[in-house]
C-alpha cells in the first residue's frame, strides 16, 4: 500500500490448524491424504517459508517461527 508517497507493509497474522484428517489454512482446507511432503526455507532471522506439497501443487506460507514441531506432527499423520 502507498500512503503519503511511502510504501507501507501490512501484516496479517493467521494460523494453520492441524486436525485428525486435515490442515485448515486461512483460504483452504487441505486433506492429509492429499499432502505428500513438507519443507521449510529460512529467509532471514525473522521469517521463513513453510511449503506444503500436495497433489494440487505446492502451497507456501510465510512464517515467523521455525515450524519444525508442527511439521513433525503433520508428517506423523500422513
Amino acid at each position: 500500500m502507498i500512503e503519503n508517497n511511502q510504501q507501507q507493509y501490512l501484516e496479517n497474522e493467521e494460523n494453520l490448524y492441524l486436525y485428525e484428517r486435515k490442515v485448515v489454512a486461512p483460504e483452504e482446507t487441505l486433506l492429509l491424504k492429499d499432502i505428500h511432503d513438507l519443507s521449510y526455507k529460512e529467509l532471514s532471522g525473522s521469517y521463513g517459508f513453510l511449503y506444503i506439497h500436495t497433489i494440487k501443487g505446492v502451497r507456501a506460507y510465510m512464517v515467523r517461527e521455525h515450524p519444525g514441531a508442527w511439521m513433525k506432527a503433520v508428517l506423523a499423520c500422513i
